[in-house]
């Protein structure tokens, strides 16, 4: 398997399967912890109240983006094997919207 992380044989499939597991784990656990599983505060971002979402997300996706970046700089992924899937607005809006339609149906 030729997948960034896979450059150096460090591990195998099956431990970045249970390393992503974990991940998964913790993320959900600290999001938990922090009150991100309560339907009023989600709601309350919908209606401009409460921004803590957003900031936390939006903080998560800065630091993810800047790790990658040092990542490729230091040599420890390969960026240009990494797959970004294509952006198709349409159905992202559409189902957006749905989301959105049922958190704050959720909220009440």
């Amino acid at each position: 398997m030729n997948a960034p992380l896979y450059k150096y044989g460090l591990f195998t499939l099956g431990t970045s399967f249970f390393i992503a597991i974990l991940a998964g784990i913790a993320f959900g656990f600290v999001l938990e912890r922090a009150g991100f599983s309560s339907a009023k505060k989600l709601v309350s971002q919908f209606y401009f109240r409460d921004f803590t979402v957003l900031k936390v997300m939006f903080t998560a996706i800065v630091v993810a983006m800047l790790g990658l970046l040092y990542f490729d700089m230091l040599g420890w992924i390969d960026l240009s094997k990494v797959y970004v899937t294509p952006t198709f607005l349409w159905p992202q809006l559409v189902g957006g919207a749905i989301l959105g339609f049922g958190f704050a149906v959720g909220g009440y």
